[in-house]
């Protein structure tokens, strides 16, 4: 009876109230009603991307516990907008885990093509004599990962600085660094 009380009383809370009662007060219930409301929609973007029901169930776990510690210390304007990106980031990090071969993990421009039926980027393989895959992988760690978010995943500064706990300033230095060192790289290379 008290629990079927809370639940009645959470749902007429706006997404606004819920998420302040879990940042001000830690109310852990009132986190785990709001996620609710939308896991539905976590669901879909897992499911999109990993294209895998058991994965994508995962996924949304794997979502919520991100969730509990990024909430506290990133400003939520919207809820939904801002729990869209979280899910659309975390399934397509996971996802590029999967698609990694130990030798080579980024694909250079010419190796991407847009599925316009799956609304998705597709990546092939670069081939290891590739100057452009050689000079990605001579990138330092940060530089690499920033690079690829940016120019083959489209992320925004934004929302690489928030996946990777950074300010954005250093975000786009990391990207700006990473340009010009592949730039000198691929000079050497040719």
């Amino acid at each position: 009876m008290l629990q079927s009380s809370r639940s009645t009383r959470t749902e007429q809370l706006s997404d606004e109230q819920l998420l302040a009662a879990y940042v001000e007060k830690n109310d852990v219930q009132a986190l785990g009603d709001l996620y609710e409301r939308y896991m539905p929609m976590v669901y879909g973007v897992c499911l999109k991307i990993l294209k895998d029901a058991g994965k994508s169930e995962d996924a949304v776990m794997a979502i919520y516990e991100e969730l509990t510690r990024k909430v506290k210390v990133h400003e939520v304007a919207s809820f939904r907008g801002w729990l869209y990106v979280l899910a659309r980031n975390h399934c397509l990090m996971e996802w590029r885990k999967n698609q990694r071969k130990p030798t080579n993990h980024h694909a250079p421009e010419d190796m991407v093509r847009y599925d316009a039926t799956e609304q998705a980027f597709e990546y092939e393989l670069p081939n290891e004599s590739d100057p452009l895959a050689k000079c990605l992988e001579e990138l330092n760690k940060k530089q690499r990962d920033c690079v690829q978010w940016f120019y083959y995943e489209d992320l925004s500064y934004k929302n690489i600085s928030d996946m990777i706990n950074e300010e954005v300033g250093k975000v786009r230095s990391y990207i700006q660094n990473g340009r010009r060192n592949l730039k000198l790289c691929m000079e050497r290379e040719q």
